[in-house]
């Protein structure tokens, strides 16, 4: 890992970071600063294994909010809200169940309202196993629908059984092209031309460990 990513605090915190960039989120620096910007912040401690996950909105909306709370351009009960109180309120409830959505997604066990002290925070206490996104795509799933161009598969009938070759094209009997193909044009394995076999003559060839 970069020095630019240090690592976390706790194991949990980490794969909530990597999950939450994948997706395209811009997450904080694990360091509190002056100068935070506008993200998701991660917090979380090396003795305790949950971990609590905010939004800071950004600087102009918190200003804009700021101004109108001090100003009281309020009314108690909530019938009259200035538009950056109301704003910021939506922009960090939407923000924190779309974070909520992707760390539910792949497996983390997330608390909306853990503490009436953080209302507007999020509280990861574990990940559950699971599939992933990362796994590779392998049999029996992996061709289920047909394999494109460029996938690299093996053949397991005919005379050049066990060769690895290329997938060039694909073709359907019915012309639709629904559902998997009846058969596929793939490099010849001795490199001379191409070579039609029927779908059922190859599958995927997974890399070698």
């Amino acid at each position: 890992m970069s020095s630019s990513q240090p690592v976390g605090p706790n194991a949990l915190a980490d794969a909530v970071r990597d999950e939450l960039v994948a997706a395209g989120l811009p997450v904080l620096p694990w360091e509190p600063s002056e100068v935070r910007g506008t993200g998701v912040s991660i917090l979380a401690d090396a003795d305790d294994p949950e971990v609590w996950i905010g939004w800071v909105e950004s600087e102009a909306m918190r200003n804009a909010a700021i101004t109108a709370l001090q100003a009281g351009a309020y009314r108690p009960g909530g019938s009259e809200v200035h538009p950056a109180l109301r704003h910021s309120s939506t922009v960090t409830s939407a923000m924190l169940a779309a974070i909520a959505e992707i760390l539910v997604a792949v497996g983390f066990h997330v608390e909306t309202d853990a503490d009436d002290m953080r209302p507007s925070e999020l509280l990861v206490r574990g990940r559950q196993p699971g599939p992933s996104w990362r796994d590779p795509a392998v049999p029996p799933l992996a061709g289920s629908s047909g394999y494109g161009p460029g996938v690299r598969v093996r053949l397991i009938e005919g005379d050049y059984a066990g060769a690895v070759t290329t997938v060039m094209s694909a073709r359907w009997h019915n012309r639709r092209t629904v559902g998997p193909p009846d058969l596929y044009r793939v490099e010849h394995p001795r490199g001379t031309g191409q070579l039609d076999v029927p779908a059922t003559a190859v599958t995927l060839a997974q890399e070698e460990s």
